[in-house]
């Protein structure tokens, strides 16, 4: 699949996997408009990328507040003119036992971690089905199947979004449009406040985000006779050195 040219919105891009994931498209030749809260970051990329001749642009948003993801999103389609890819990445995880976990930091992990795809991909559909193509693509986790303790919020709203996509990709197959999952496990990432170089010293052998946006790519390559619904990405050998 020739992804030139192609239209697509990514969602928690500013670093980690959404940044890597940006970067594979943009060497594809695909259209960006990529959303994150860090303004700084956001610009950084969209001038190193659009310097190299992608076409790009950014906001900043907060994916709790539903007006604004409704706002963003129809800013992204009039840069655009349209969507052909959505990749669901921004992602929040809150350390806590649940004892201990305040009203406000569930509803929050809910709203970014599932509510915000939900309404993303509900958009996102209505403007696929008449063309009758497009890929939505929702990065999920190892915390999608299995339990963490002291994580119940993060592993509830990535259980939720396994569940969602499945669903929405039996609904959205009869129009040509494919939803898939990746369930990355441990990468190197700033996920729950944590350092990527540490845990690659820790755990030489984890994902890097860019393991996570080539599968990205191949999802979107795939022949058009295929779907895969759920990936599961693991590290092969994670205190294994290079």
């Amino acid at each position: 699949m020739d992804l030139r040219n192609k239209r697509a919105l990514i969602t928690g891009s500013s670093r980690g996997i959404g940044r890597a994931v940006a970067e594979a498209l943009a060497r594809q030749g695909a259209r960006l408009f990529l959303t994150a809260r860090d303004q700084s970051q956001l610009q950084d990329i969209k001038s190193e990328l659009g310097s190299s001749g992608c076409a790009i642009d950014c906001a900043r948003a907060d994916l709790v507040d539903d007006h604004r993801v409704e706002e963003i999103f129809e800013r992204a389609m009039s840069f655009l003119g349209g969507i052909d890819i959505l990749v669901n990445n921004a992602g929040l995880g809150i350390r806590g036992e649940v004892v201990n976990m305040s009203l406000d930091d569930w509803d929050r992990t809910m709203a970014v971690n599932l509510r915000a795809p939900f309404l993303l991909s509900k958009l996102a559909a209505a403007r696929m089905t008449p063309q009758k193509s497009g890929w939505i693509i929702n990065i999920g986790s190892g915390a999608s199947q299995t339990p963490i303790a002291g994580f119940a919020g993060y592993c509830a709203s990535k259980y939720g979004l396994l569940g969602f996509s499945e669903s929405l990709a039996l609904e959205l197959r009869e129009h040509n449009i494919r939803v898939s999952i990746i369930l990355p496990g441990t990468t190197a990432t700033y996920f729950a406040g944590g350092d990527p170089a540490r845990k690659i010293e820790s755990q030489p052998g984890i994902l890097r985000p860019s393991d996570v946006a080539d599968s990205v790519l191949y999802l979107l390559k795939q022949s058009g006779a295929a779907w895969t619904s759920v990936m599961n990405l693991r590290p092969l050998n994670p205190r294994r050195g290079a």
